[in-house]
């Protein structure tokens, strides 16, 4: 069997390294010039199963390395508004406990990834379409093509591979804008961080349909605002330049706490995102193409799952076609548990940012209301975030 994978990221890396172990060819090919590429992005967040699932994939060398690049594990969970009054403090794991999540930056755990693999991916090799036959044929922008058993698409939200496969399967425009910044403090990141988040990363509610993601690592913190695009000047962030994103995340933020002004003001770096989604796609008869991650179920980052979704998609394809199915039969086994756990991933997520992002005014009142109350009733708060 000979396995040809459209995209380095982080599914098709995963599912290189799977492959390769397991004794099977695999070629993976990159549109990128180089890995210099991949050097923008801030952290991700891994859950219990995404780093289960990297340390069973990759050897010890490169487990080692992940280790060593992992920041410091989260304790909480903390919701707050505005003015930095407590909604709800979520435990993840007790005091001296390993909570088993982790989060790592996304250029580090792709060079991770692609060490081991130096011989197996191609750069500067876009797909641009694909012939389906006995075998399956690869065509590439610069006019070459390669053949093989099977290929998977995990070039991401643009996927080529999506869309000869599967045309109907679009994204959506959710309404939502935000606009990310990185800070780099003078001190220790802890005094310039709201002792909310102290422990871990955090959400600040905020009246008007907007919200604060905020998370500190070894050296630096994040923060992300997000907010209704018709609450928005304008109309949205559009092609805004740095320094008017910068300026209009002030502008959203005036009437805050000053500490989360403070932290907003003080960000060296800011871009701005449009939020998008994926809608469920009926089932489709399977074949010798698939596609895994953001290629067919991108999803808001309200929940952080979506890298961990990529990589569940990555392991239950490689289980499945190194088990000894036919090729056909093992893409086949996978779409059908793929769309299952894929679209509802989408759909929590989905969920997650309406929830966070409420206009309405009284309905933002009792959304918070409904917070306090989990947060003080401990039971009742443990089994619904558990």
């Amino acid at each position: 069997m000979r396995v040809l994978i459209a995209g380095a990221g982080i599914g098709g890396l995963y599912l290189a390294h799977g492959l390769h172990r397991a004794g099977v060819d695999v070629e993976v090919f990159e549109r990128a010039a180089s890995p210099d590429a991949f050097a923008a992005g801030y952290r991700i967040h891994i859950d219990r199963d995404g780093d289960r699932a990297l340390r069973s994939c990759l050897p010890p060398r490169q487990v080692a390395d992940y280790e060593a690049a992992c920041g410091r594990p989260p304790r909480t969970f903390a919701f707050v508004d505005e003015r930095l009054r407590e909604l709800l403090a979520v435990e993840i794991a007790p005091a001296g406990a390993d909570s088993g999540h982790r989060s790592i930056n996304r250029y580090r755990l792709r060079e991770i990834l692609l060490s081991g693999l130096d011989d197996r991916v191609r750069f500067g090799r876009e797909l641009a379409g694909f012939e389906q036959g006995d075998d399956v044929t690869a065509r590439f922008a610069d006019g070459s093509a390669t053949a093989g058993t099977i290929l998977v698409g995990a070039e991401g939200t643009h996927s080529p591979t999506r869309a000869q496969l599967l045309p109907h399967a679009g994204r959506v425009d959710t309404g939502v804008d935000g606009i990310t910044g990185r800070v780099v403090p003078h001190g220790p990141p802890a005094e310039l961080l709201p002792s909310a988040f102290a422990d871990g990363p955090g959400l600040v509610l905020a009246p008007g349909g907007r919200n604060l993601f905020v998370a500190t690592h070894e050296d630096y913190l994040v923060w992300g605002l997000s907010a209704r695009r018709e609450s928005l000047p304008a109309g949205g962030i559009g092609d805004l330049v740095p320094d008017r994103l910068h300026s209009l995340a002030r502008e959203l933020t005036a009437r805050w706490h000053p500490r989360l002004r403070h932290l907003v003001d003080a960000a060296s770096e800011v871009s701005g995102f449009t939020i998008k989604t994926s809608v469920p796609v009926p089932p489709w008869p399977a074949g010798r193409v698939t596609v895994l991650g953001d290629a067919i179920h991108s999803m808001p980052p309200s929940r952080g799952i979506g890298a961990n979704t990529a990589l569940r998609d990555a392991e239950l394809l490689c289980r499945n076609l190194t088990s000894g199915m036919a090729p056909v039969a093992a893409i086949a086994a996978y779409e059908q548990e793929m769309r299952a756990y894929g679209f509802a991933a989408v759909k929590a997520s989905v969920q997650a940012q309406r929830q966070g992002l409420v206009a309405n005014p009284l309905a933002f009142s009792a959304s918070k209301a409904a917070l306090r109350v989990l947060n003080a009733v401990p039971v009742l708060r443990d089994r619904v975030f558990r």
